[in-house]
């Protein structure tokens, strides 16, 4: 049985015996609406919890739709059991893409107004033992383990590409005119080129969609809100300060995105693994 509370105006948290879960999405201090959406919800027996960041791209009230048509689809999930296998999760996470990337073209082409509306979305089904994740834009994961590299998820961009070939610093990239141009995400992807879902589902790479989870580590999904005014570094000392709740290290994470400028709203869903004591039910 999980307990939802709202400790701050900012912040729900949500507790499972195995997880702790604080969310937030906040409009910022520029934007005029909020066209980011966040979905944290577990399967029925609690064996997982499906976390989803939506940020939505279009005109009017486009990118605010692409982006509840994205949660409306991945929500769906939870209807049917976990799969018993990993691959098959993965495959049930990566057919939801498609769905709602469908669902948004298919909306924004019976509306002007919605014309070429899109979202980029980053989306994990955790369970106590791993997790599967997968996205599409500049939304990201975060994986933060004790005495280990911070794992991220490489963003479907344009500034991720010139800083690859060298044509732009790391410093440069927060900055960059072209900072926001994404070169994936579900529906309009008008000059975007292909449409991208990663990682793969190749086990001999490096980088993979499944992910083991040990106690005390800290998964991080969040909208580019917040990433674009953090840096790597702050994010990795998160672990620094374990007497820090999730929801403590959101609302320092948010009150620094607002500080640096909260050009754009900022949305993030922490997950704390936790230890299952010796008395509990496998």
């Amino acid at each position: 049985m999980n307990n939802s509370s709202s400790p701050s105006p900012s912040v729900q948290v949500q507790h499972w015996p195995w997880a702790t879960v604080a969310s937030l999405s906040d409009i910022g201090k520029v934007r005029q609406e909020n066209q980011d959406q966040i979905l944290v919800k577990p399967w029925p027996d609690d064996s997982a919890i499906l976390a989803v960041v939506a940020d939505g791209m279009g005109g009017g009230r486009g990118g605010q739709r692409a982006a509840q048509l994205t949660i409306e689809t991945f929500e769906k999930l939870v209807e049917k059991p976990l799969p018993e296998s990993q691959e098959a999760i993965y495959e049930q996470l990566l057919g939801k893409f498609y769905e709602a990337d469908e669902a948004i073209r298919n909306e924004g082409c019976q509306s002007f107004q919605l014309v070429g509306m899109g979202s980029t979305v980053v989306a994990a089904i955790i369970t106590p033992q791993d997790y599967v994740h997968l996205y599409a834009g500049d939304s990201r994961l975060y994986h933060l383990q004790e005495n280990a590299p911070l794992y991220k998820t490489a963003d479907h961009s344009i500034v991720r590409v010139l800083l690859e070939i060298g044509k732009i610093t790391p410093e440069q990239v927060a900055s960059h005119p072209m900072r926001s141009q994404v070169t994936s995400c579900l529906g309009g992807r008008e000059g975007t080129g292909q449409f991208s879902i990663d990682p793969k589902w190749q086990e001999d790479w490096e980088v993979s969609p499944l992910r083991s989870l040990q106690p005390n580590d800290f998964l991080l999904l969040c909208s580019d809100g917040l990433h674009n005014y953090v840096s790597d570094e702050e994010i990795h000392q998160l672990k620094s300060h374990p007497s820090l709740s999730p929801e403590d290290c959101l609302t320092d994470l948010l009150q620094k995105a607002l500080d640096r400028g909260g050009k754009d709203n900022i949305s993030a869903i922490l997950v704390s693994a936790h230890t299952i004591s010796s008395g509990a039910e496998p």
